[in-house]
């Protein structure tokens, strides 16, 4: 149910990093910055490699209350640009928010000067769900920590710790602030959150919640079979499902309908 990742995967291709030479020493760096972070927060840092399919996770006791570790601090390096073993930890609703979040923020930081890009940070409150079951609230930053040669966006820390606030809230309350002015940026993504599913997909996804097959699907809505199951393609894609019962229990997760 990880949504948006087609989004994010096409900023990441728009930097064309394979036409540059990225220092090694360079991604080394940023992963000490990362198991530093870990020594000292005992939470969990992912350093994501913009060049190609790669992430590096680092994770301390947090890891083992997530059940994304056995015991003490682990480090793991993934080929995926995504840390899913802990975004599966995150609760469907937030993750959606969180995706928007990472989208506004690459997007915008991606216009600014090269010298600017490094001064900005997206911070959010995520419900994350430990290996009981048990859903904790979750401190969450993202930010460039490297840039390549030419000022592109290439290396990437994310990081998450336990909250010392226990009461969720009302969203994730999501923000991007610039470190150097110390101006703070609160998003809202009910509109978007909206967007995801047009309202036709969403018709057709409610009625395959009420069981209903799609020649009747068809019937009701005055539409061909044909674009009946083309709408469930485009819903199974969009929520990166497997059917389209998945499809409604994803949706219904994420709030989307």
């Amino acid at each position: 149910m990880d949504i948006l990742r087609k989004e994010l995967n096409e900023v990441y291709a728009s930097q064309s990093l394979q036409s540059e030479t990225l220092p090694q020493a360079w991604v080394a760096e940023t992963r000490s910055i990362a198991d530093n972070f870990v020594r000292v927060t005992d939470g969990c840092a992912v350093i994501t490699d913009a060049s190609c399919d790669r992430c590096y996770v680092y994770s301390g006791n947090f890891g083992v209350l997530l059940g994304y570790s056995e015991e003490g601090p682990s480090s793991v390096e993934v080929d995926s640009s995504d840390e899913d073993a802990v975004y599966d930890r995150i609760h469907p609703e937030d993750l959606v928010d969180k995706r928007l979040l990472e989208y506004e923020f690459f997007k915008s930081v991606d216009k600014k000067d090269s010298e600017d890009k490094l001064h900005f940070i997206a911070r959010c409150r995520l419900r994350m769900r430990d290996k009981h079951g048990v859903y904790r609230v979750v401190e969450n930053s993202t930010q460039l920590i490297r840039l390549s040669p030419h000022g592109k966006i290439w290396l990437i820390l994310c990081t998450y710790c336990l909250s010392s606030n226990t009461d969720a809230g009302d969203g994730i309350a999501p923000n991007i602030m610039n470190t150097k002015t110390g101006d703070i940026k609160y998003l809202s993504f009910g509109s978007r959150r909206a967007e995801i599913l047009s309202a036709r997909e969403k018709e057709v996804l409610m009625l395959i919640r009420d069981g209903k097959p799609s020649k009747q699907i068809a019937d009701i809505l005055g539409i061909s079979i044909h674009t009946v199951n083309r709408h469930r393609q485009n819903i199974i894609e969009k929520l990166s499902v497997g059917n389209s019962i998945e499809a409604v229990t994803a949706a219904t997760l994420m709030k989307l309908l």
